[in-house]
């Protein structure tokens, strides 16, 4: 029966695979990919011209598999508690996020969502499936929240009520029938943590970020230029953003530690403006192979550590190296 299969994919899922969360729904259109059209027409994409380009196929699940009929959606944690404490004074944090913090999730996750796969396989020959992390072309966190995974967050985040916001998504679609699970309802009340923490407003309302003035769009996906009002904002922030996470109530009591597959490492939480500055582009491979730090690109890294050195007496890396 569909139910069974459905419970022992759920229960391999979790006990074999190491997925903190696990939840199915079906493979129909998502009603989000209206309000993502909007989002890219009102140009709060930036320039991410890859979610212009694939705004169209976000929204439907059978682009990446002509015969979906049910997605697998799963999470994993990377929340590890409190964030260490300050360095001294005179050694001013470089901040990363904390999701970059350890080991590319892309690859963790995807790995276990193929032996997901083949263990599907061999529960049901001749089922197919395709995995997919946040680089495919799919509206992930309505798909987690219709799956009973979380809600999305006035700040868009996937809040689970038990782990938080600090969540990792991937989805598996396959071409099997199974029973879908209740979707989440929304418990974030009248709280707007998020929203009044956010150092640049980026939020124009709730639910809806403006990526052209959020941290993390700024420090990772822009190439050009920071814009000179929001500077203020960025510092200290190297790499992404955690402000809009880091106030949620619903993370004071989530529980550590995460996956060891996702440990933290230790050095990527204390980088300071001073350690890297010295780094060259080789240097700065090293650090950050194998993390998705690999993201920023050598001249990226000297524009942002520009951006939140600039206040740092007697420190002033150029823009460029």
């Amino acid at each position: 029966m569909a139910s069974d299969l459905a419970a022992e994919i759920k229960a391999h899922a979790h006990q074999v695979l190491g997925f903190d969360l696990v939840g199915i729904t079906t493979a129909d259109l998502l009603p989000g990919a209206a309000h993502l059209a909007q989002w890219v027409a009102a140009g709060a994409h930036g320039d991410m011209g890859y979610m212009a380009e694939t705004a169209h196929l976000r929204g439907d699940p059978h682009h990446l598999l002509p015969e979906a009929r049910s997605v697998v959606c799963v999470a994993m944690s990377y929340h590890t508690g409190p964030e260490p404490p300050e360095l001294d004074p005179g050694h001013r944090r470089a901040v990363v996020a904390r999701y970059a913090r350890r080991k590319d999730y892309h690859t963790v996750i995807r790995r276990r969502l193929v032996r997901l796969g083949r263990f599907v396989g061999e529960r049901a020959p001749g089922a197919r499936w395709r995995p997919a992390v946040d680089t495919a072309p799919l509206l992930e966190k309505e798909l987690a929240q219709r799956a009973g995974l979380g809600w999305i967050g006035k700040n868009t985040c996937l809040i689970n009520r038990r782990l938080g916001s600090e969540l990792l998504l991937g989805e598996l679609v396959t071409s099997l029938a199974l029973p879908p699970d209740q979707p989440e309802t929304d418990h974030c009340g009248t709280c707007t943590a998020c929203l009044h923490a956010c150092p640049t407003r980026a939020f124009d309302r709730p639910g809806r970020l403006d990526a052209r003035r959020c941290i993390s769009y700024l420090t990772i996906e822009h190439h050009g230029p920071l814009p000179e009002a929001l500077l203020p904002a960025l510092r200290p922030h190297l790499f992404g953003c955690d402000v809009c996470q880091a106030v949620c109530p619903w993370n004071r009591h989530a529980p550590p530690p995460c996956s060891q597959a996702l440990a933290t490492r230790v050095p990527l939480g204390e980088l300071t403006v001073d350690s890297l500055d010295g780094l060259g582009e080789a240097g700065w491979r090293a650090i950050s192979a194998g993390t998705p730090l690999r993201r920023l690109d050598y001249p990226r890294l000297r524009r942002n550590l520009f951006a939140i050195a600039t206040d740092s007496p007697g420190v002033r890396p150029k823009p460029n190296g």
